[in-house]
């Protein structure tokens, strides 16, 4: 058996923690650039609100909302707490996102509790009382239906599934429907259910769902087998079998290491050249960290900028041999800069991917330079590694950065530009 545990409107109930004042408000927690909403109160929920949605539009739906600039750091620390509470009660989990986590409830100790909606329920209590945050947590026997369960009672809910019906009711008590306290059995779920409802049936695939009259989760796991391939190919065949519970899904705690690495950044629409560049070359020094620290190196290049409209421009490039140094990939990513920039567009994101990683191998001098270079170069990047590792990744940047701000102070400490 499986459990997944997603904190309930993480990013604003960690800015409902640190300001008791605004527990059972509507807020809404926006990004870094203002423009969009990363997480907002149930309060704010029953009017419409959704994750992802533009501030303009959930100001008309929410007037009276309390807007409030999401605290990453903090956000980071919180998810470290739960992570760590996790861990006491099952040893094996998966991180899926700073908020979200599948157990593998076989790992704990004397294997999967006899009494899963006790554990469960004593799980999301000690969360609660060690974080002051809500969890949800959903038990099954695969990945997607645990996700499932955990979304049915949110916020703050328990749903075991199980594959085998309960006990029928004392005679005077009622239907049970198939549930009991917590427990509810997958075709209880699954009718209740719409098939959006189902992670990977998004906005494109339900209207080819529905013109086939699957209008519940469960209508798409009875369907038939051959029609929900040809309709999703084999993503179809596999949903079916974890809505069924008969998939094998397996807790990956240690991921495999990642195919790309990538880095956004929203803001107000500005046509600011300097700015946008600054916020590049700032994405492009973290993701070498990030990518060093794997001990990869990239092979690929995209950079987009996102326009007022929601419009993405990219530009990408293969990279004539792997590289890891800011110093070989900074002029690529100025060619992609300057395909993509308008001069009179303005733009709302900056973002910035490096793709194709390897394992990072010995350090290759190009054929139009002496060996003696690449190991300065390296040398060079080893030592921003070490500055940024110990002090931070703000600690020191490239001139072109200091457009953009980032070395205040107040928030950072003082940043040295080179």
């Amino acid at each position: 058996m499986l459990a997944h545990v997603d904190a309930d409107s993480f990013f604003a109930s960690v800015l409902q923690r640190g300001n008791p004042r605004l527990k059972g408000k509507p807020l809404l927690a926006v990004g870094m650039g203002g423009a969009i909403v990363i997480a907002a109160t149930y309060e704010a929920k029953a009017l419409g609100v959704k994750t992802g949605m533009r501030l303009v539009e959930a100001r008309r739906l929410c007037p009276k909302a309390i807007e409030m600039t999401a605290d990453f750091r903090e956000t980071g620390m919180a998810s470290a707490q739960i992570e760590e509470i996790i861990r006491e009660h099952c040893p094996v989990i998966e991180q899926m996102s700073v908020d979200e986590w599948f157990l593998d409830l076989a790992t704990c100790i004397g294997g999967v509790p006899r009494d899963l909606g006790a554990w469960t329920l004593a799980l999301r209590q000690d969360i609660l009382r060690r974080t002051d945050l809500s969890v949800s947590i959903g038990v099954a026997p695969t990945k997607l239906l645990a996700k499932m369960a955990g979304e049915y009672r949110k916020p703050g809910g328990v749903t075991v599934i199980s594959l085998t019906p309960p006990p029928p009711p004392p005679e005077g008590e009622g239907d049970r429907r198939g549930e009991g306290k917590n427990g509810i059995t997958i075709e209880h779920l699954l009718r209740d259910r719409p098939a959006a409802a189902i992670p990977g049936i998004g906005r494109r695939t339900e209207p080819k769902v529905a013109a086939q009259g699957w209008r519940t989760a469960w209508d798409i796991a009875t369907a038939d087998t051959e029609a929900l391939a040809a309709l999703l190919g084999k993503t179809g065949r596999d949903m079916q079998r974890a809505l069924l519970g008969t998939a094998t899904d397996a807790v990956v705690a240690e991921p495999a290491a990642p195919k790309s690495v990538s880095r956004a950044r929203s803001f107000r629409a500005s046509r600011d050249r300097a700015m946008l560049w600054g916020y590049a070359l700032q994405h492009l020094q973290y993701l070498v960290l990030k990518m060093r620290r794997e001990g990869l190196q990239c092979k690929g290049m995209t950079l987009w900028l996102r326009d007022g409209q929601y419009a993405h421009r990219g530009e990408s490039v293969s990279l004539p041999r792997a590289m890891d140094t800011e110093e070989l990939l900074t002029p690529f990513l100025r060619r992609c800069f300057a395909a993509v920039h308008a001069k009179t567009q303005p733009y709302t994101q900056v973002g910035v991917a490096l793709w194709n990683l390897t394992p990072h191998g010995p350090s290759q001098a190009s054929l139009f330079e002496e060996p003696d270079q690449a190991t300065k170069r390296e040398r060079l990047q080893e030592t921003l590694d070490v500055i940024r590792t110990r002090f931070g990744r703000n600690a020191i940047h490239r001139g072109s950065a200091l457009s953009i701000g980032t070395g205040t102070k107040k928030d950072l400490g003082w940043s040295v530009y080179v």
